[in-house]
């Protein structure tokens, strides 16, 4: 897909707002408020491919939390039946489905977390302790003191979502400790499909299509990164050539749709909405490569 100074553009920007409950020098703040950034100026191509430059890991992926609070800000509305089912974790036996499903069950909690289902983001976090152990970070959940802080604050929304970012940072400082970062472009494909999923299952359900449907296609600007993240040599490993190949059709068959080509096209184009049959069409393939995912 060709780079435009584009709302989509800005809109990966926007994926990557800090929900943080940290200040610059990495202590915790004692307010609940989460800080955010305004990314509702215009961003350069130059900017926006800058995100992508790093002499380690030149792709950045926000966290489940961040995509799930993009949804939510459309109006998504909450469904019990759109997880993925927690006590399916012991079925993942192979290191890509854990890693995964780690992914899944990531951004679960944070759809039940953002739409304070407390109880059932409880069991999510159960089940992301389950398979950190199972995919060697356990170090991460190695005490007991989320889940307490889960328990102790299970009532308070803005506390859960300050424990989430603090899962996040630990995750992704255990990740850096252990030269693990190729490692999470695989968490996050199962957390950008998952939340893919919910969007596509709110839409489908959902009279008032219009928010939820433009905020699927914003979630497509980030899938070039997470494909350029599994292709790193380091996860060759692991059987991870379906996963590509699904994504990369998807984001072909997006690239291909007429409203996407035709706003790439119109240099005066403010905002990418697709048709309804192009939403359909993109919600099989999302359907299709979720349940790849989920079953064991």
């Amino acid at each position: 897909m060709k780079t435009k100074n584009y709302w989509l553009a800005t809109a990966f920007v926007g994926t990557a707002l800090l929900l943080t409950s940290c200040n610059g020098d990495g202590e915790h703040n004692e307010s609940n408020e989460l800080n955010t950034v305004d990314t509702t100026e215009a961003t350069s191509d130059e900017d926006f491919e800058a995100l992508f430059d790093s002499p380690e890991v030149d792709y950045h992926l926000p966290s489940p939390l961040q995509v799930a609070s993009i949804f939510k800000k459309s109006g998504l509305s909450y469904n019990s039946g759109a997880t993925s089912d927690p006590s399916k974790s012991d079925l993942y036996t192979s290191d890509l489905k854990q890693m995964l499903n780690f992914g899944v069950y990531s951004a679960d909690m944070a759809y039940c977390v953002l739409n304070e289902q407390s109880n059932e983001a409880r069991k999510y976090l159960e089940q992301i302790t389950f398979l950190a152990e199972k995919i060697g970070m356990e170090a991460v959940f190695e005490n007991k003191d989320l889940i307490d802080r889960f328990d102790a604050n299970i009532e308070n929304k803005d506390s859960i979502e300050i424990l989430m970012v603090d899962i996040q940072e630990r995750t992704e400082i255990y990740m850096d400790d252990n030269e693990m970062q190729h490692q999470q472009a695989v968490h996050f494909a199962g957390a950008w499909t998952e939340g893919m999923q919910l969007g596509v299952y709110d839409f489908e359900n959902n009279p008032n299509k219009e928010g939820v449907g433009s905020q699927i296609a914003e979630q497509m600007s980030i899938l070039s990164s997470i494909i350029k993240g599994l292709k790193d040599p380091r996860n060759d490993g692991m059987d991870i050539g379906w996963l590509i190949s699904d994504l990369e059709a998807i984001q072909a068959r997006f690239d291909g749709f007429h409203s996407v080509t035709a706003y790439f096209d119109d240099p005066d184009a403010l905002e990418l909405t697709l048709t309804d049959a192009e939403y359909d069409e993109l919600g099989e393939m999302i359907k299709t490569l979720r349940t790849k995912i989920v079953n064991g």
